[in-house]
């Protein structure tokens, strides 16, 4: 039977669960015993973290054979967005070079292209700032061809004098068009 606000409040003293009576309702806080249940089944802390951490390493290791490929699959969307966007510069395809290039910010440093990882970044930035007026397609032309130019040569981090100077020339590039955004 449903309860409705004429009836006596519930007698939740059984269950040992505070409750808040109201005229109208009863509110239930049930004690939470999520951290007890969870250190039960995995044990105390500090227990085993070296050797998960030893697996996940091993893991990443044997994955990252892989990485030149999926990182090759990543410019090839990065590049078919760019040629969608130079067909049609509208904002649809603004958006969804966008998408690809803040996919690809995120999944650059963890395949091991951080300088690649950074340009991406400020494309997105570039995209987010210039979002009311038209993206120059040469900025976005070399943003793109940097980060290819960058995968293909092996540019792996910033001690790389080449691939530092392309990044802050791109930054350049960028505040050139959108004043405000500063050389990185």
């Amino acid at each position: 039977m449903p309860h409705t606000p004429l009836d006596p409040p519930l007698d939740v003293e059984w269950r040992k669960v505070d409750a808040e009576v109201f005229s109208d309702h009863t509110v239930l806080h049930p004690p939470n015993r999520l951290k007890e249940r969870a250190t039960e089944l995995i044990g105390p802390r500090g227990s085993g973290e070296a050797e998960a951490i030893h697996r996940a390493e091993r893991a990443l290791g044997v994955l990252s054979q892989e990485f030149a490929s999926w990182m090759d699959a990543e410019i090839e969307r990065l590049e078919e967005a760019r040629k969608a966007f130079a067909t049609k510069p509208y904002r649809d395809a603004a958006d969804a070079l966008y998408r690809v290039a803040h996919d690809l910010r995120g999944q650059a440093a963890t395949l091991g292209y951080p300088l690649a990882g950074e340009i991406a970044e400020g494309l997105c930035v570039f995209i987010e700032r210039l979002e009311a007026r038209p993206l120059p397609q040469a900025v976005v032309d070399r943003h793109v061809e940097s980060i290819r130019a960058i995968v293909r040569q092996d540019v792996r981090g910033r001690d790389n004098p080449v691939g530092v100077a392309l990044t802050l020339r791109l930054a350049q590039l960028r505040a050139q068009y959108a004043p405000g955004m500063g050389a990185e």
